[in-house]
C-alpha cells in the first residue's frame, strides 16, 4: 500500500500537469460552484419567504374580499334604505303640503264661520227687532189670531188669513187689508238688509163658476193675490221693489186638513216672509 501511494501521487501530478484544466482554474470553478450553490440556497430561502408572504397575501385578499362583500351588502342595504327613506320623504312632503293646505282651508273656514256667526247674530237681532215692531203694531190682529208671527232659523214669517186682506174669491185688497199692509210696510221698510217674499196659498176648493174665466185654477188665484200684496207694499208702502217677490202655491202647501172648514180657513192665507239679503 505504501509503495503504491508514491505511484498514485505521481500519476495524479502527471494527470494534472498534462490535463486540460489547471489547478487554479479548477479551484476557481469550484469556488464559483460553491457561490452558485450558496446563491441557489439563498434563492430557495427567498422563494420560501415569498411563498409564505404570498400565502399571507392571499389570506389577506380573502379577508378583504369577505370584507368587501360585506361592505357591498351593507352598501346595498344602505342604498335600499336610502331609497325607502327618499320615497317616505316624498310621501311625507306631500302629506305635509296637504296638511298645510287643509290647515289653511280650516283657518279660512273658521274665519268664514266666525263671519257667519257674526252675521247670524246681526240677523237674529234684526229679526227680533222686526218681530217686536210688528207685534207692537199688530197686537190686536195677533190677539184675534188673524195674524201669526213665526220666527225660525234666519226667517221671520207673518201668516195672514185671507179674509183679513181679501173678500172670498177676490184678488182686490179690502180697506181693512190695505190698512193692515200699511202698518206692515211701515214696520219692515226700513230694514233694508231683508228680502221679502209674499206667498199666496188657497184651500182645495175649485174656483167658482163666476170667477172661472178670470182664474182658471187656484194657481192663478194664489199667484195674483200674492202679486197684489207685493204691488201694494211697493206702491203704497214704499218698500224697495228689489227686496220684493211674489209666489203662488195653489193648495199644494197646506198647513191644516182641507177636510174641515176650520182647516180650509187656515190654508187660505198670505205669508210674508222676511230673510237676510243674499
Amino acid at each position: 500500500m505504501h509503495r503504491k501511494l508514491p505511484l498514485i501521487l505521481s500519476c495524479w501530478v502527471l494527470f494534472v500537469s498534462t490535463g486540460c484544466v489547471s489547478i487554479n482554474e479548477y479551484m476557481e470553478a469550484e469556488s464559483q460552484l460553491k457561490k452558485c450553490n450558496n446563491q441557489l440556497a439563498q434563492t430557495d430561502e427567498n422563494l420560501k419567504t415569498m411563498q409564505a408572504e404570498l400565502l399571507r397575501s392571499e389570506e389577506r385578499v380573502k379577508i378583504l374580499e369577505a370584507r368587501l362583500k360585506t361592505s357591498e351588502e351593507i352598501g346595498t342595504k344602505f342604498y335600499n334604505d336610502l331609497s325607502d327613506l327618499q320615497t317616505q320623504n316624498v310621501h311625507l312632503e306631500k302629506l305635509n303640503k296637504q296638511l298645510v293646505q287643509n290647515n289653511e282651508k280650516l283657518q279660512r273656514d273658521v274665519q268664514k264661520q266666525k263671519s257667519v256667526l257674526v252675521l247670524q247674530e246681526k240677523v237674529i237681532q234684526l229679526l227680533d227687532d222686526t218681530k217686536k215692531t210688528i207685534e207692537s203694531s199688530l197686537k190686536d190682529q195677533i190677539a184675534a189670531k188673524d195674524i201669526e208671527v213665526v220666527e225660525s232659523n234666519d226667517q221671520l214669517k207673518m201668516v195672514l188669513v185671507d179674509t183679513i186682506l181679501f173678500e172670498s174669491g177676490s184678488t182686490k185688497l179690502s180697506e181693512e187689508g190695505k190698512a193692515l199692509l200699511s202698518v206692515i210696510a211701515k214696520s219692515i221698510k226700513d230694514y233694508k238688509n231683508q228680502r221679502i217674499v209674499v206667498e199666496g196659498h188657497t184651500d182645495n176648493k175649485p174656483i167658482k163658476s163666476r170667477l172661472k174665466n178670470k182664474f182658471p185654477s187656484n194657481w192663478e188665484l194664489s199667484a195674483v193675490r200674492a202679486s197684489a200684496v207685493v204691488r201694494f207694499l211697493e206702491l203704497q208702502g214704499m218698500v224697495d221693489p228689489q227686496r220684493l217677490s211674489a209666489q203662488g202655491y195653489s193648495y199644494y202647501h197646506p198647513v191644516a186638513s182641507n177636510q174641515t172648514e176650520q182647516g180650509r180657513r187656515q190654508n187660505r192665507r198670505i205669508e210674508i216672509i222676511l230673510s237676510p239679503q243674499k
